[in-house]
């Protein structure tokens, strides 16, 4: 199976990544390599920080279409900072649960905002 190499610090400004409008082009070119069938390997070479609102776009978008089984079996990556694991495991955790069940999510979301128990 083919590999495609995603190098992060191509697509963000001074080497972080800090907004989901940086994400976004990450995520379409993930998702494209994804529906023709090949592996992502996503480098973090010369990034410092990544924010959860990035890796949201980046990563948690990824849920609402691909299983956690699929995307450990076609996402790799590599030169990940450890600060940096540590915020996509806890973007995944919250995907999962998010699109497990996307209209609840909202729905506790919606309530929580408006003080309601």
């Amino acid at each position: 199976m083919d590999r495609i190499l995603i190098r992060i610090d191509e697509f963000v400004t001074g080497h972080n990544g800090i907004t989901p409008d940086e994400g976004e082009p990450i995520f379409s070119k993930i998702e494209d390599a994804l529906k023709l069938g090949k592996k992502v390997e996503i480098d973090f070479s010369g990034v410092i920080m990544v924010t959860t609102a990035f890796l949201n776009v980046v990563i948690g978008k990824l849920y609402k279409d691909y299983t956690s089984e699929q995307l450990k079996a076609l996402l790799s990556f590599a030169n990940l900072q450890p600060s940096s694991a540590v915020r996509i495991k806890k973007v995944t955790e919250n995907a999962k649960l998010f699109y497990k069940d996307e209209k609840r999510y909202n729905d506790i979301v919606e309530r929580a905002a408006n003080g309601d128990n």
